[in-house]
This record gives C-alpha cells, structure tokens and sequence, in this order.
C-alpha cells in the first residue's frame, strides 16, 4: 500500500490551504485627479481548514481510498481467520517505523465498517476466556519481531505470548526474513501473510505462508 507519497502529498495540500489571503488597500489619489469612491469591501475570506483530528482519520481514509483493492484483501484474510477461531492478530515489523500504527488503524475501520466488533488493543487484553459466542476481532500493534539477524525462537516465543496469528509489515526496500513464516507456525502462530509499506507503486497483499 502506497504511504510515504500520499502522506506527503495530503498534508502538503492540507497547508497550503491555510495560506492566508494576501489583503491589497486601495491606491490612493494622486494629485490633480478626483478621488474615487473606493471599491466596495470583499468578502470574507473563509477561515482556514482546521487540523485534522488526533488520529489523523483524514489521512487514513485517503490511505484506504489509494489502495482499497489491498486493504480488503487484509480485511478478507482476517476475517477467515477469525472464522478459524483467531482472535487476536498481531500486526509484527522487522524494524521501527515500518506502518504497523498505520495498518492496525485502517483495519479496525475497515473491518468496522462491514459490521465486525474490531478493535486495537494489546495482547494483555486478548479475549481468550470469553464466551464462545464472542466474535471479537484484537488487532495488536505488536512491534518488531523479526529484527535483522537470525530469526530467535525463544524471542518469537515471549512475543507472541497471546497471538493466534500475525501479518508481517516491510518496508518495499527490505526483504522479509527467509522463513519467518515457518518459524511462526513452528510456535503455533498462523501467518496470515505480509503488507508492503512505503512502495513508490500500490503492492498486492500477498496472502499466506508462503515466502517471497
């Protein structure tokens, strides 16, 4: 899903459209000339745009807009996962800023909006015990989980405490770690598939276990 351009792109529009009106006062007479009445007053200028509010809901819905066709193939996803019994889905990087804040805000929207009870949250509040009845949906920004190096078992391990499943976010720049999806299963996470962040072209979501 395109990030970097469209950000930069919104808020460059979103400033300019605080530029205040530059205001011209009427030239006055010179001599030997009959002064004119001045012309009649302008309008108002309307007031600037305000800021967007905290959460940035603006921007997102210009995210989900640029590339739908993607965000419902990760809405897709997991909602056939929740209908395989995973709650809770945890949104992982290989490093900082991947987007993972970004992809667990558009979703909970997303999935929203077709009628399912979706919400971000944290892996301390995973709704295992809840009745059997609860369809809930726990999308957890669950932050870097494969860090450059070899892939550490026993750090997946503490990680993933209360995960049913995850979805690998990477920049376009860098690769997903060689086999990282074998190494989710092999601690009884399900990988749902991997969302490329920051491209200069919209990717397709690419869906399921296999690497690429």
């Amino acid at each position: 899903m395109t990030l970097d351009t469209l950000d930069r792109a919104f808020l460059d529009h979103w400033s300019s459209t605080r530029a205040a009106v530059p205001h011209m006062p009427p030239a006055a007479a010179g001599p030997g000339t009959a002064a004119t009445a001045p012309p009649p007053p302008l309008p108002p200028a309307p007031p600037p745009q305000a800021s967007p509010p905290q959460g940035e809901p603006d921007l997102v819905a210009r995210l989900l807009q640029a590339a739908w066709v993607d965000w419902c193939a990760v809405a897709d996803e997991i909602e056939a996962a929740r209908r395989r019994g995973r709650r809770v889905i945890a949104i992982v990087s290989c490093e900082r800023g991947a987007g993972c804040t970004t992809l667990v805000t558009g979703l909970v929207r997303l999935l929203t909006s077709r009628g399912l009870d979706a919400r971000s949250g944290t892996l301390d509040e995973a709704p295992h015990d809840g009745p059997t009845h609860d369809r809930r949906i726990l999308l957890v920004d669950a932050g870097v989980w494969f860090p450059p190096g070899r892939i550490q078992r026993r750090r997946l391990l503490v990680a993933s405490v209360g995960c049913d499943a995850a979805i690998l976010v990477r920049r376009e720049n860098h690769s997903a770690p060689s086999g990282w999806s074998v190494a989710l299963e092999a601690i009884g996470v399900e990988p749902l598939g991997e969302v490329v962040s920051f491209a200069t072209q919209p990717a397709a979501f690419a869906a399921g276990s296999g690497e690429s």
